[in-house]
């Protein structure tokens, strides 16, 4: 297989570039100068070791050059299309490329997919970024240094919600998705016109511009509306039959998926009546799929007002130097303590320790907390807030909790055991009769106050000590440089999902998070010199 064997010399035309690479897109002059520091000969052999040596079929590109158009594609956001003839008239391209003068590309649109395919299988997106890390770390402290930061690293997470690039349909337009993309691929494998295979599988809603225009119903009259998906169930049963019997030996990926999908959206979204009608099922499945083409995708909140479909990003960015260690990408209905579990695995692999974790209070509940403070590791998070449910009533505040006795003390004296993760209910009587009633509780007669003790009871009590001094609060600060991060990987990427599912929209975000730490790198070497 041929090696990226670039030369580490500029020549003259090179020089004449790197003079213009000062202030606009400067990041192509640092990977000219320090590409064979990036792609070193470890590097270059874990690309290598993607391909199998069967010496059968055209040899690839060598592995380092396409690594690095990912990474020039990413800066500048360009389609792969894009970046194949960017390789060919853009000058800052061919030099970091190493192709000045080129009359033909460097590499082809497929070729660049495929790589990309082949950096997701084997995780190569990951080993990118851990290659951008260890260049920040190098560049920036001395061998002591570096061995110290290693003891105990310090790194905030935190996350954002990323729109999903799938179209979300209602249960209607997803069997009809599915179905039309059923009968497409049908078509394609029989050499059989759509039209034909509609007529014959008893789908002719699909013979419509679209599967609400196909059944031309008046949708304000809820008769008709309930109709609707009776006879829309029932030509998709009769397609997914047709199916069965005329291509039992050929249903594969792709016509597989779409039927997986139709019996998905059919189990989640559907039910049967008491009179044997099909209906659509009332309130929402717990992972219910909104989109046909990407199956990953969910409705989530990222706040109580703010709802958006599609996945959470998330990042965890050193304290001690302006770099992205980890990333991960979620579903965006899983809660955020699922992504810190992958960081820290990440992380793991690095050959780091957390010594210091700064969170959203959304993770608080992630094992990976538990886990850095039995491993002698400090968290810091804001804590959850402890307001009464009307201001001229008492607050959690005003009642003594001795987590050693595992004991609650009410304003009046009155005392309750509990677990931790318990709400604790006050003897309705005592309440009853208490002079402090009024101030306390606004339960009705025969109920005494609760107060919930969180499982995490003793860890909020440290996160408040610390909201209560200035020093504390710098603290708590400091969590900002995470969200810094965050708002320049949506300033790179924007706020929709360039890819379909949740693993490759992780290899875009750790692109994204090495170029980042490459600019970084940048920096830090210029402050230097």
């Amino acid at each position: 297989m041929e090696r990226w064997l670039p030369p580490v010399e500029l020549s003259r035309q090179e020089q004449a570039l790197m003079k213009r690479l000062t202030r606009v897109r400067a990041l192509f002059g640092f990977l000219r100068l320090h590409r064979h520091e990036l792609f070193d000969e470890t590097f270059q052999e874990q690309l290598e070791s993607m391909y199998r040596t069967t010496g059968a079929g055209e040899p690839p590109h060598p592995p380092a050059l396409m690594c690095m158009v990912t990474l020039l594609q990413g800066y500048v956001g360009a389609s792969d299309a894009e970046a194949v003839e960017l390789s060919l008239v853009d000058l800052r391209w061919q030099m970091v490329l190493g192709c000045l003068g080129a009359a033909t590309p460097a590499f082809s649109q497929g070729a660049l997919q495929a790589f990309r395919e082949r950096m997701v299988e084997h995780e190569m997106d990951r080993v990118l970024l851990e290659r951008t890390v260890a260049l920040v770390r190098s560049g920036a402290m001395t061998e002591g240094e570096r061995r110290a930061v290693s003891k105990a690293l310090r790194v905030a997470v935190d996350s954002r919600p990323l729109a999903g690039a799938g179209r979300v349909e209602d249960t209607i337009n997803l069997l009809g998705h599915a179905a039309r993309s059923i009968v497409r691929v049908v078509s394609k494998i029989t050499q059989r016109p759509p039209e034909e295979i509609c007529r014959k599988a008893g789908i002719p809603l699909l013979l419509g511009p679209s599967i609400k225009a196909g059944l031309d119903l008046d949708w304000s009259d809820p008769k008709q509306k309930a109709a609707a998906i009776q006879i829309l169930e029932r030509q998709v049963s009769s397609l997914q039959q047709w199916v069965d019997r005329h291509l039992d030996d050929v249903v594969e990926q792709p016509l597989r998926f779409y039927l997986d999908a139709v019996t998905q959206v059919r189990d989640q979204d559907l039910e049967i009546a008491e009179d044997g009608a099909v209906r659509i099922r009332q309130g929402v499945a717990a992972d219910r799929r909104v989109s046909i083409e990407d199956a990953e995708m969910r409705h989530g909140r990222k706040s109580r007002s703010k709802r958006f479909d599609g996945y959470k990003e998330h990042i965890a960015r050193d304290l001690d130097l302006p770099v992205i260690v980890a990333c991960a990408v979620t579903p965006a209905n899983r809660p955020e303590e699922e992504g810190a579990a992958p960081i820290a695995e990440d992380i793991q692999r690095q050959r780091l320790r957390l010594g210091e974790l700064h969170i959203d209070r959304a993770y608080v509940n992630s094992p990976v907390v538990g886990d850095v403070i039995r491993d002698g590791g400090q968290v810091f998070s804001k804590p959850w807030g402890q307001r009464a449910r009307s201001p001229n009533l008492f607050s959690k505040r005003d009642f003594k909790i001795d987590l050693r006795t595992k004991t609650i003390t009410c304003p009046a004296g009155q005392v309750e055991a509990f677990e931790p993760g318990d709400t604790v209910q006050f003897d309705p009587e005592e309440c009853g009769a208490c002079p402090l009633r009024a101030r306390c509780t606004q339960a009705a007669s025969g109920r005494g106050r609760t107060v919930s003790i969180a499982k995490d009871e003793a860890l909020q009590r440290k996160f408040r000590k610390l909201q209560q001094t200035g020093a504390g609060r710098a603290v708590l600060r400091q969590r900002v440089a995470v969200e810094h991060a965050l708002a320049h990987i949506a300033a790179r990427k924007g706020h929709t999902a360039r890819y379909i599912g949740a693993r490759r929209n992780l290899f875009d975000l750790r692109r994204a998070a090495a170029i980042q730490n490459l600019e970084a790198a940048q920096r830090l070497m210029q402050q230097a010199a």
